[in-house]
């Protein structure tokens, strides 16, 4: 079902019991953030969407998390479960040809579908409900309700947005899903990191010495269209012919009052202007999806000429931090609706999964229909070409009958499969510009791991059982706050004087049958999610890893499977970091008391 406007889809979401009304006056500035943290952390069926209809010192509603579970994600994509999105595609592209005369029809009608939806471009109209208000005096974005999102951000910030630009030199429209800072009612910050598509127009802008390059920020509308801006669509690709194609029809365009640009008719709010591509003001920090504070940084600024906005617009935001959160279930969208076209370049996939606790880039599961020796490496270089795959610091790769979703499983598989001298796949590359580990800004060290089973008898032996361990030893060495999991100790301990690749050697020296994760003393080792998050977030996989007895891609059978070492704690320049480490993101104890104690006037349980 498609959606014309953002109260269309609050009507089903309200009869479907999925939104909660806030009545209760709260404040933009971190109890909201709070609510809305503490809600996105429950289980499905108790995770809301949070309408919040008094928020202090605006006129405007404030809707978040409405895309925070899996059940509400598929209902903005226009279909009942995510899994739709991947057979959809799937039939679209299929290169198989059809067999026989219905299968040839049916394909053509899925093919026609496809082409008067997104083959006409998008529809213009003249007037549109998002000019029902027009301000171009003094216009000013703090008659919305912005979120300050955690204590130590920057300031206030626009986050659910599409950002539209056009390309210099071609006219073609970029939308993107960035972060927006206000620094006072006229100018905010565009944070476009420096693979994106508005990062790109603004380096062609500063080509051809343009001063003023025209930027809408548009708010709400169609929930499938708010959600395109975060799809990852190779360059000159519009994401709104990807909103057309999810809807069944071109999305409405409008001209806006006051730039040469286009936006959706039916958006809540736009807010318009321009940005001088050699104009730099200092963003940031902002506590961001990776739970970390990105660090303070320069980006463009936008100026804004005009905001018009329906007589009764919702103010639409979300909030990142430490997984899982909205965002979760906005990339499951992705990774469900874009592993078809995946399947087209390299037909062996079966199905790929972007855990929580890997916020995205830092690891992709792998499932594959495996044939030779060196296939998970093929599909592991493959994918590092594959467009923003090219981010991924981590992908494992394991068999056709892996759940990629199931941690437990792939867990498994890395256990049981692994052998660490010989399946490990270290390379430096392209990472994401918010990966705090890497050495270097968006370069750093990346892993591969063939978890697949062996194709020759000879490598197909099962572990050896565990030796016992010498507990009492371990706990001098690095003190109590330890545990064993798996065949793999979680040592969170203090590195001042023993410095984590010092304390490998050690505690191989006491236990050489086990893989190890150090941590930071206050770590709790008893939760694994928290773990992993730190494993994949903290660690560039070139300097902080060892591997016992060294690796050999050319190991014979009966050598030494190695144990895999990990340093996840924080680094310092003595650790051989230079680029200083983020604060992670915590809320400050006056707001989660506030919160706790206004719990029940919320109208929460």
């Amino acid at each position: 079902m498609a959606y014309k406007r953002l109260d269309e889809f609050l009507v089903r979401l309200e009869e479907a019991g999925e939104v909660i009304r806030i009545k209760a006056p709260v404040s933009a500035e971190l109890e909201i953030s709070e609510i809305t943290d503490r809600i996105s952390k429950l289980p499905h069926d108790q995770n809301k969407a949070l309408l919040f209809e008094n928020v202090e010192g605006s006129k405007f509603p404030l809707l978040v998390n409405l895309y925070g579970n899996p059940r509400r994600m598929a209902w903005a994509m226009g279909v009942d479960d995510l899994n739709e999105l991947n057979e959809r595609l799937g039939k679209l592209i299929d290169p198989k040809l059809p067999k026989g005369m219905g299968a040839m029809m049916s394909r053509a009608g899925d093919m026609l579908g496809a082409l008067r939806s997104i083959g006409l471009g998008p529809s213009r109209v003249k007037t549109a409900p998002v000019q029902e208000v027009v301000i171009t005096d003094h216009p000013d974005v703090n008659i919305f309700p912005i979120l300050k999102c955690w204590p130590q951000d920057g300031g206030k910030y626009i986050t659910l947005t599409s950002v539209i630009t056009r390309d210099p030199a071609t006219g073609a429209r970029n939308v993107g899903m960035y972060r927006v800072q206000v620094y006072d009612g006229q100018t905010v910050g565009l944070h476009w990191q420096r693979h994106k598509g508005g990062k790109e127009h603004q380096e062609l802008g500063k080509e051809r010495q343009q001063q003023r390059i025209p930027v809408a920020v548009a708010l709400g509308g169609d929930p499938a269209a708010m959600w395109c801006g975060s799809a990852p669509l190779p360059p000159g690709i519009d994401e709104y012919l990807l909103a057309g194609w999810l809807r069944g029809k071109p999305v409405s365009f409008v001209k806006c009052v006051s730039q040469d640009l286009e936006v959706p008719a039916h958006a809540e709010i736009v807010i318009e202007g321009w940005f001088d591509p050699n104009e730099h003001r200092t963003e940031g920090p902002f506590g961001d999806h990776t739970g970390f504070y990105t660090p303070p940084d320069l980006f463009p600024m936008m100026h804004i000429t005009a905001i018009t906005h329906r007589h009764d617009a919702i103010y639409p935001t979300t909030l990142v931090g430490k997984p899982p959160m909205e965002d979760l279930w906005m990339g499951t969208a992705t990774e469900r609706l874009f592993l078809p076209l995946m399947k087209l370049f390299m037909g062996e996939i079966v199905d790929y999964g972007m855990p929580a606790e890997g916020v995205f880039h830092n690891l992709v599961v792998v499932s594959i229909k495996k044939r030779f020796p060196g296939h998970a490496q093929k599909i592991m270089y493959g994918l590092w070409g594959l467009g923003l795959m090219m981010l991924t610091k981590g992908f494992i790769v394991v068999d056709a009958d892996v759940d990629v979703h199931d941690m437990a499983a792939v867990a498994r598989a890395v256990l049981e499969n692994v052998h660490w001298r010989r399946d490990v796949t270290l390379v430096d590359g392209a990472v994401d510009q918010l990966d705090h580990s890497s050495l270097e800004d968006s370069y750093g060290g990346k892993i591969g791991i063939d978890a697949t089973r062996s194709t020759k008898p000879e490598f197909q032996t099962a572990l050896p059982d565990p030796a016992p361990l010498d507990s009492a030893r371990i706990t001098a060495l690095v003190g109590e706050r330890w545990r064993e999991t798996h065949g793999t100790l979680l040592v969170a301990y203090d590195k001042t004087n023993l410095k984590p690749h010092d304390a490998m050697q050690q505690l191989w020296a006491i236990c050489p049958d086990r893989n190890l994760i150090l941590l930071d003393k206050n770590v709790d080792v008893n939760n694994l999610s928290d773990v992993a998050w730190r494993a994949l977030g903290n660690t560039d996989w070139r300097r902080d890893v060892q591997i016992s007895g060294g690796i050999d891609h050319y190991a014979a059978p009966d050598a030494a499977r190695g144990q895999i070492g990990i340093d996840a704690t924080s680094k310092t320049a003595a650790d051989g970091h230079p680029r200083g480490w983020p604060e992670e993101i915590f809320m400050s104890s006056e707001i989660v008391e506030r919160v706790t104690r206004r719990w029940k006037e919320y109208g929460l349980k």
